[in-house]
């Protein structure tokens, strides 16, 4: 069912997977843009004839001061609810992401990426499929550690906030590192999970699947259906009706 691959080629199809996972996720979830552009486009629409009609006041009552801070004021704003929108549309793909990924380990030990790249997260105790728990445990470090670090940097850059920006490239950088401590077939995330990953040999597994008792009784099932086929054809052409 298993087998061996060299470092650098389990590392890639990992690597692949998540790739292509995110990528699924994202282009799914991507609409959710739509609503956050037009929340900004409100926001700055109100914001706009808000200070606009401040401004014309302040020029009439020749309150100068007033219309430059009333400027300031409004274009803030507008700032801080473009930072927020794009901080929050991506705070919900992340959880999206983190839901498909324990939904899809726990129910069936892999997810899009890793049918595509054939690969299946197993438990390292042997047992059948792997718990709620570990999908989830596993996930917090798959998903949520570089989700929050990506989040973080995004709204630090947004924000020029700069403890915000380092913590979230130090987040992200504890992410591959942890993703590169591969012994065997175990990333550190495995370990502290109790998962293990492994390529699948399908050609294997279909021989196991076609010599196994469900496979068998198939395939008998499907023998008697044509053979009960074939003697009615038989009847039927040498014109004998059928039993009542």
């Amino acid at each position: 069912m298993t087998q061996q691959l060299p470092v650098p080629r389990r590392l890639a199809r990992r690597w692949a997977a998540r790739l292509v996972d995110w990528l699924l996720i994202l282009a799914v979830t991507s609409p959710v843009w739509l609503l956050t552009v037009g929340h900004i486009k409100r926001n700055a629409a109100l914001n706009t004839a808000s200070f606009t009609g401040d401004g014309v006041t302040g020029l009439l009552s020749m309150e100068w001061d007033d219309v430059g801070d009333s400027a300031a004021a409004g274009l803030s704003d507008v700032w801080g609810t473009v930072t927020f929108s794009v901080a929050a549309t991506i705070l919900a793909q992340v959880l999206v992401v983190a839901l498909y990924d324990v939904v899809a380990h726990a129910w069936l030990g892999r997810t899009v990426g890793k049918v595509i790249t054939s690969l299946v997260v197993v438990p390292a105790d042997g047992s059948r499929r792997i718990r709620l728990g570990q999908a989830a445990k596993r996930t917090t470090f798959t998903v949520l550690l570089p989700a929050v670090g990506w989040v973080a940097s995004t709204f630090g850059l947004l924000r020029l906030s700069i403890p915000l920006l380092l913590l979230g490239l130090v987040l992200l950088l504890l992410s591959v590192v942890e993703c590169l401590s591969l012994r065997g077939p175990t990333c550190w995330h495995d370990r502290r999970s109790g998962t293990v990953v492994q390529p699948v040999d399908w050609a294997v597994r279909l021989a196991a699947v076609q010599n196994s008792n469900a496979w068998l009784a198939a395939q008998q099932t499907r023998a008697r259906v044509v053979e009960q086929g074939r003697l009615l054809r038989k009847r039927f052409g040498a014109g004998e009706p059928p039993n009542r």
